[in-house]
């Protein structure tokens, strides 16, 4: 049972994450979002009978555990970079995600480049714009000019994109 993701919480000593999962006819809460870099441990209550709860099974780290009949079961998770990690039940019928994220939010531009990266190249993003752009220009050139100025304004205009997005996707310099 996915739903509204539940943040997990830091132990009182600030040594590893905590959060509760109930196990009825489902995880509740099926979805977590956890600190990527912060061990987090899992407190799982069966609150039924059904043998689709006697096991939790993790992607990532490949775990199996055998939850109690009653009470709860403590899964320990090492500390993992950002990224999802699914767990099941033993059967799969039982669904539950959790989110590994960064716990320092990126930069405005560190965001920008992250987007940017899944064009795969400068050129690529320098074209996704210049299209985005051509009704905005057609726009300014039926109102201005003529056609063949228009023609050189969008030529121009991709251009000007593939060096922007050359220069500001161009790898970091070394520092020295």
């Amino acid at each position: 049972m996915l739903g509204h993701p539940v943040r997990a919480q830091l132990d009182p000593e600030g040594r590893r994450q905590v959060v509760e999962v109930t196990v009825r006819g489902g995880y509740r809460p099926g979805a977590i979002v956890a600190r990527a870099g912060v061990p987090l441990r899992i407190l799982f209550r069966r609150d039924d009978d059904d043998a689709c709860s006697e096991r939790v099974v993790f992607s990532a780290p490949r775990l199996d555990r055998r939850l109690s009949s009653r009470g709860a079961t403590a899964v320990d998770l090492p500390a993992q970079p950002p990224g999802e990690i699914r767990f099941t039940c033993g059967m799969g019928r039982y669904r539950g995600r959790i989110e590994l994220v960064d716990p320092d939010p990126p930069t405005v531009v560190g965001r920008l480049r992250k987007q940017a990266s899944r064009f795969g190249t400068p050129l690529g993003m320098a074209i996704v714009l210049w299209l985005g752009s051509l009704p905005l220009i057609a726009m300014f050139a039926l109102v201005f000019l003529d056609a063949g100025a228009a023609v050189a304004v969008a030529g121009a205009a991709l251009v000007a994109l593939v060096a922007g997005c050359l220069w500001a996707f161009r790898p970091p310099s070394p520092l020295t």
